[in-house]
């Protein structure tokens, strides 16, 4: 049986374009309630396909439309938006518009961790317009928070082409809709996540207590 699971780890592994190593789970803790968690994995990798680029200069962001879920009656969408480097080879910051807990994360691609925080919109309103606010009016702070402090002080120093953020929010609030292939973009995601589950274990585990 250990065999077949390295033979299965190691042909799920040529989709992935990087993987961390692979180090034992800490817990599978899930809470309602998210303040600064700190997650000792790596979230996961963006599905490109289903992912739409808008090109801010020293940073890009993508507008995914995710689903998942493995019941027509038990699923869920909504955009996963993705703030990169430029040449989109480091994500920094990600918002997750679906599901019952509405979250965002800060990633930090040096340690391989992802710092969690739950979003709460009935004090804060809708999600999306509230996160493209907050890439307007805050993306250096939060790309800080990250870890990306070179990034954050060029875009202080030269700016940064905000008015893509119009597009991201129109994309983003596209992705919200229901589509004739939900089920089908459902069933894909989960395959997706459980197969990065296949070759980084740590995956989905929560390091007690807040960062």
């Amino acid at each position: 049986m250990q065999l077949a699971n390295l033979q299965e780890r190691d042909a799920v592994s040529e989709q992935f374009a990087y993987i961390p190593e692979a180090r034992e789970p800490l817990s599978n803790r899930q809470v309602d309630t998210i303040r600064g968690q700190l997650h000792k994995f790596m979230l996961i990798p963006i599905m490109e396909h289903h992912t739409r680029w808008f090109d801010g200069g020293p940073v890009s962001i993508g507008v995914e439309a995710r689903a998942l879920g493995s019941d027509p009656d038990n699923m869920v969408r909504g955009p996963s938006i993705h703030v990169c480097n430029g040449d989109r080879s480091e994500e920094y910051i990600r918002f997750d518009v679906f599901g019952a807990v509405l979250h965002y994360h800060y990633c930090l691609p040096d340690a391989e961790h992802n710092i969690l925080w739950g979003y709460d919109p009935d004090v804060n309103g809708p999600m999306i317009p509230w996160a493209v606010a907050a890439l307007r009016d805050r993306l250096p702070t939060m790309l800080r928070s990250a870890g990306a402090d070179q990034l954050a002080s060029e875009i202080e120093q030269m700016g940064w082409d905000a008015s893509v953020l119009a597009d991201v929010e129109r994309a983003a609030t596209d992705a919200l809709k229901a589509r004739d292939d939900d089920f089908d973009r459902a069933k894909e995601g989960m395959a997706w996540m459980m197969d990065w589950k296949k070759v980084h274990p740590q995956f989905n585990t929560v390091d007690e207590g807040e960062y």
